[in-house]
């Protein structure tokens, strides 16, 4: 399911608002849902939210557990907006001024697949769980995929782009808007 650019920016808005009008549970607990798939982040996740308020509450802090509510929620806006965003609108909506969008939203699927082949191949080597084993592969090609993007965007020729601006809404970008609708009438009626 790929949502245009204009649509998950408006989505965004409203779960961030959600989450500054309460506690930002639901806004939490909807996003974390939609990283089912991400088996380990979901888990990781659930885990930090379920340690965090127990730690705080321990220590009397249970008021700054909003934090760790919307720090969450913020990451994995991103990684959801990462993986559902068809590239081509945020190009349809921004023109060339969308590039450095593009690269960063393409930046952590990519990640996440090579993190998963270093993953798979060290568990085939039988190298365990070695942080510096893991980690020294991942810090190459990240420093070499970084360098091929400033360099990819540092001569990019600049011209008139000449887009279509698409702005009707596909079945995916009313899923989205309705979902984000939903956590923040939810936020401002039940605020949790």
């Amino acid at each position: 399911m790929k949502t245009s650019f204009l649509y998950s920016v408006i989505f965004s808005v409203l779960i961030f608002l959600s989450t500054y009008i309460s506690l930002g549970i639901y806004a939490m607990v909807i996003t974390i849902t939609m990283l089912f798939r991400r088996k380990g982040i979901f888990i990781a996740e659930i885990l930090i939210t379920v340690f965090s308020y127990f730690i705080l509450s321990y220590f009397d802090k249970a008021y700054l557990y909003v934090f760790t509510v919307r720090a969450i929620t913020y990451i994995n806006l991103y990684f959801i907006i990462s993986e559902l965003v068809d590239k081509s609108t945020v190009l349809d909506a921004l023109g060339e001024k969308g590039v450095p969008i593009i690269i960063a939203l393409a930046y952590y699927p990519y990640f996440f697949q090579l993190s998963s082949e270093v993953s798979f191949y060290a568990k085939a080597r039988g190298i365990g769980f070695n942080p510096i084993k893991i980690s020294r592969p991942l810090l190459v090609e990240m420093i070499k995929v970084a360098e091929n993007l400033y360099v990819a965007y540092t001569v990019k020729l600049f011209g008139n782009y000449s887009g279509k601006r698409n702005l009707k809404p596909r079945t995916s970008d009313l899923i989205l808007l309705t979902i984000g609708v939903v956590i923040f009438i939810l936020s401002l009626v039940f605020p949790l």
